[in-house]
């Protein structure tokens, strides 16, 4: 299970792009199935220079686009932590933690690492969600830093060169957008088949842990 970062790249004006292909569990949209993930810059309709993310995520559009310059930074997270209600981790905790092998703890944990994008605007308590991949924690760190070097440091120095110190791409000026290769959105079929095989799975933690708690 691993992230498989693309070679560094630029759009047609040089604003950087980080692509990555990953691999997933199955608890994520589209199930086990690796999904490719784009972040890039685009105008809006006023020219306002945007952060887009392009991607299958458990929380949020397939493409959504928040202001460049509000961008604050990036956070590796648990999928856990973002995608369980309290009682839903209390109640897998306490299952689990009646498993005399361990198995059950495994079983009922996500797993997955999750890129969060920060911003300081008007919904700064509801971070981007980026992705959701099944991976080591130094693959997840390594997108981290590969997001913060092109979207944050080097920042300043894209806008002064390109946009002469503004947010806003120059009127009367061509932009090329670029052009994502992602994962399709799975069929609604799909997504429920995948959601009857994690109540399954689900299920059959119940059941085992209660056998081992009845004998």
């Amino acid at each position: 299970m691993t992230i498989r970062l693309d070679p560094k790249s630029a759009d047609a004006q040089g604003l950087p792009v980080v692509t990555w292909e990953e691999d997933r569990n199955l608890f994520a949209p589209g199930g086990v199935a690796p999904a490719r993930v784009s972040c890039f810059i685009r105008p809006d309709k006023n020219g306002v220079l945007q952060f887009v993310s392009a991607g299958l995520v458990r929380h949020g559009e397939l493409e959504e686009a928040r202001p460049w310059e509000a961008l604050a930074g990036f956070e590796v997270s648990s999928a856990d932590k973002h995608y369980r209600s309290a009682t839903g981790r209390a109640l897998l905790e306490m299952l689990a933690s009646k498993s005399k092998s361990g198995v059950g703890r495994v079983l009922a944990t996500d797993g997955a690492f999750v890129i969060l994008a920060n911003f300081a605007d008007e919904r700064r308590s509801v971070p981007m969600h980026l992705n959701c991949a099944d991976c080591k924690p130094v693959e997840a760190a390594m997108l981290h830093d590969r997001l913060r070097l092109e979207f944050l440091d080097r920042r300043l120095d894209l806008i002064e060169e390109r946009c002469g110190g503004e947010y806003v791409w120059p009127k009367g000026r061509s932009f090329v957008a670029h052009a994502p290769t992602i994962s399709a959105a799975p069929p609604r079929w799909m997504l429920r088949l995948v959601d009857l095989a994690i109540v399954v799975v689900l299920g059959l933690i119940v059941a085992g842990l209660y056998l081992l708690l009845i004998r």
